[in-house]
């Protein structure tokens, strides 16, 4: 054999075993003839979705329950349940109705084609350009005009939101929502220790509150029951919408005095400290609420605060969601910093005013060196504050390596959903096939799902010691892997992430 044969064979041989010993321990292997897929249709839209939509998408760590509901479906369950809709603001109320006040049954009027479009319209995004309304105030408004229409309908939510993550291959959601808050103001409106100088530590023993607590957790536990029901479940175990992961985050309604914030924030921190399921906290609302803007400080002492009486609790918050115009540039300036260095958040909704707040440099440094994810949230930012494209500063975030995974915000109030973002950042900020899985592991990788992560550390596609010797495409694992996915929520579900790309490549 002449010696180039020789050579040749030797020199494949030698990149083959260079290639095994990188890869050892790494789950990172992108498929070459998926990127090439991508690349080609990028411009192609019909094509993008189709590969997008089933695309493995780890997580939407971003999305307010009531919010993922489509305007269809409230008024389907209005109308079963036989409430009523104010013609003229098109708000579901509840019975009685009357028509002639302007207030028909649901039932009488849904299959009034320009009516029932009215309502859609009111309780989204939809067409708002058309109206003599920003889409600032339109999103905002939808949430009290729905409000009533989703009344006792909290489980058949779930059923939606874990439905349609399905059908987009999402494993895993986090559920914004707001179990027992309007009970926990009631209680600071009418109890004068939360208004007086009563000790932080009495107030977290209040025994109404603790009522309020156990309360909350048995209306999750119904929800939970009629999202299996209404999926059926019990019959249907594969339905995808039944495996879909789902973990809860207590939100804070913001717009309220001091001592209604506070006991909303111990109602969340009780929550998460009695219910697994609760595995974090957030403050809601709009952030240029003359009340937020008063009080953000002072919120963000509340979190603190009230955290140094529990154990170490994951903090998400909708930081940022501002921009010039909307507010003064003296409002722009320090609600990011103040929400990591004052509350201790592990993770920020929207982020767009960072360019704005004071030493943001220093600020884009800590977050990067820190691991303190942004929540991107494209299409809302686009229509509540008109912040889009290159004036959008994902690519800010990105030069300077602070993490970042993709999410709807809204999905039914901006008649969206996941995939539609990621084709969205893929075609505005010309992302690569290896991006788009970095970002949907962000989305695991910062989740607050119990227990250890897969990786030896964020953003590497290392595997920790346990299963270094594993590989995703094989059906078996060892037994130290077997054990350590066991104990690890978190791990376990980016091992199953790892095993739907290799199935999706396969395809290319």
């Amino acid at each position: 054999m002449p010696f180039s044969k020789y050579f040749t064979i030797f020199l494949k041989t030698a990149l083959f075993m260079f290639f095994c010993i990188s890869q050892s321990g790494s789950v990172y292997a992108d498929s070459k003839g998926a990127a090439r897929h991508f690349d080609k249709i990028l411009n192609q839209s019909a094509s993008l979705r189709l590969f997008l939509q089933d695309f493995p998408k780890g997580a939407d760590l971003h999305s307010h329950l009531s919010g993922v509901i489509y305007a269809e479906n409230f008024i389907k369950w209005a109308a079963k349940d036989g409430k009523c809709v104010d013609l003229a603001s098109h708000a579901i109320a509840f019975p009685p109705c009357d028509s002639a006040q302007g207030r028909p049954s649901v039932k009488s009027i849904e299959n009034n084609d320009s009516i029932v479009n009215g309502i859609i319209d009111a309780f989204s995004t939809r067409n708002y350009e058309r109206r003599p309304v920003s889409g600032h105030d339109q999103f905002f408004a939808t949430f009290m005009r729905f409000s009533a229409a989703g009344a006792g309908r909290q489980g058949h939510m779930i059923a939606e939101a874990t439905a349609r993550a399905a059908l987009q291959n999402i494993l895993y959601l986090e559920l914004m929502q707001s179990n027992g808050m309007g009970d926990a103001r009631a209680l600071a409106a009418n109890d004068e220790s939360f208004k007086s100088a009563t000790k932080l530590e009495d107030l977290i023993k209040n025994k109404a509150m603790n009522k309020i607590v156990d309360d909350a957790i048995l209306t999750t536990d119904q929800s939970e029951k009629d999202w299996k029901a209404t999926l059926k479940c019990q019959d249907n175990a594969e339905n995808p919408g039944c495996k879909t992961e789902v973990r809860y985050l207590a939100q804070v309604i913001r717009t309220f005095p001091p001592e209604q914030v506070l006991a909303q924030t111990i109602l969340a921190y009780k929550l998460i400290e009695k219910d697994p399921r609760y595995v974090g906290l957030n403050f809601v609302a709009p952030e240029d609420h003359p009340v937020t803007l008063r009080d953000h400080r002072l919120q963000m002492e509340i979190i603190r605060d009230v955290g140094n009486h529990f154990p170490a609790t994951n903090i998400s918050l909708h930081a940022g969601e501002l921009t010039l115009g909307l507010v003064p540039p003296e409002d722009l300036k320090s609600h990011i910093n103040e929400a990591i260095h004052i509350a201790g958040a592990r993770r920020i909704g929207h982020g767009i005013d960072i360019a704005y707040e004071t030493q943001a440099q220093d600020l884009l440094n800590h977050m990067s060196e820190n691991n303190i994810m942004v929540e991107i949230n494209l299409t809302s930012n686009d229509v509540i504050l008109g912040v889009k494209g290159d004036d959008h500063p994902f690519s800010l975030y990105r030069a300077n390596n602070v993490p970042m995974a993709l999410s709807t915000d809204d999905e039914g109030v901006s008649r969206i959903d996941l995939t539609h973002e990621y084709m969205r950042a893929a075609r505005t900020y010309d992302l690569s096939y290896r991006d788009l899985k970095n970002f949907s592991r962000n989305a695991l990788e910062y989740s607050f799902l119990e227990g250890n992560s897969l990786f030896q550390a964020p953003g590497s596609q290392k595997t920790v010691k346990a299963c270094a010797k594993d590989q995703p495409k094989k059906n078996f694992l060892s037994k130290g892997c077997h054990l350590y996915l066991e104990k690890n929520k978190k791990a376990m579900m980016q091992w199953e992430l790892e095993k739907r790309f290799v199935a999706f490549e396969k395809r290319f």
